[in-house]
C-alpha cells in the first residue's frame, strides 16, 4: 500500500514538473498572423504579440541539424528583452506572410543566418 501511494505522489510531482515546463516554454511552430498581430500558440497557452508595438528585432536562422535535417528557426526579440522562437522546416505561406510582415515594422531584421549544428 505504501508503494502504491509513494508511486502515485511521485507520478503527481512529475506531472506537476512537466507542466511547468510546458507553460514557460518559448518556442512554438503554431501561428496565426492577423494584420499586425501575432498569435504564437504554446502546448499550453497562447501568447499575442502586436508586432507594431512589442517587437524589437527579429532573425531568421538556418540549422542543419544530424537528426531532424534542415530546420528554420525565426527568433523575435521582443521589448523587455523577451525572446520567442518559432521552428518550421519549410517556407510555407504562413510563414512567408509573417516574414514580410516582420520585414515591414523592422526593416533592420535578417532574413537567414547560417547555423550548423
Amino acid at each position: 500500500m505504501i508503494t502504491l501511494v509513494i508511486s502515485i505522489i511521485s507520478i503527481l510531482i512529475l506531472m506537476f514538473f512537466i507542466s511547468v515546463f510546458l507553460v514557460n516554454t518559448r518556442t512554438s511552430s503554431d501561428i496565426d498572423l492577423q494584420g499586425n498581430r501575432l498569435t504564437v500558440r504554446h502546448p499550453l497557452k497562447k501568447e499575442e504579440i502586436h508586432l507594431k508595438k512589442d517587437l524589437k528585432t527579429w532573425n531568421v536562422r538556418k540549422m542543419n541539424l544530424l537528426w531532424r535535417g534542415r530546420v528554420y528557426a525565426l527568433n523575435l526579440e521582443l521589448k523587455g528583452k523577451k525572446w520567442t522562437k518559432i521552428y518550421f522546416v519549410s517556407k510555407t505561406k504562413k510563414i512567408k506572410r509573417l516574414i514580410d510582415s516582420l520585414e515591414e515594422f523592422d526593416p533592420n531584421g535578417s532574413k537567414l543566418n547560417h547555423s550548423a549544428h
